[in-house]
């Protein structure tokens, strides 16, 4: 059974933040976790990357970013 911190250590483990969309969310990992060359990030699907994402790995609600337990 989950007590009070077991619940707050799982919501620290799963917020990734506030976002405008789920394709915000998909652009800032780009950012922070690839080193795409300027002219490349032109081509990129970030929608479609932004849909990946969120099959599995993470959830978007009301604005905010969960992974996945």
């Amino acid at each position: 059974e989950e007590d009070a911190d077991d619940l707050v250590r799982d919501f620290q483990d799963e917020y990734q933040g506030q976002y405008n969309d789920e394709e915000d969310f998909a652009y800032e990992i780009i950012e922070e976790c690839y080193e795409l060359p300027d002219f490349a990030k032109t081509y990129f699907d970030y929608e479609k990357f932004a849909r990946d994402l969120f099959m599995c790995d993470y959830w978007f609600d009301d604005g905010f970013v969960f992974r996945a337990a």
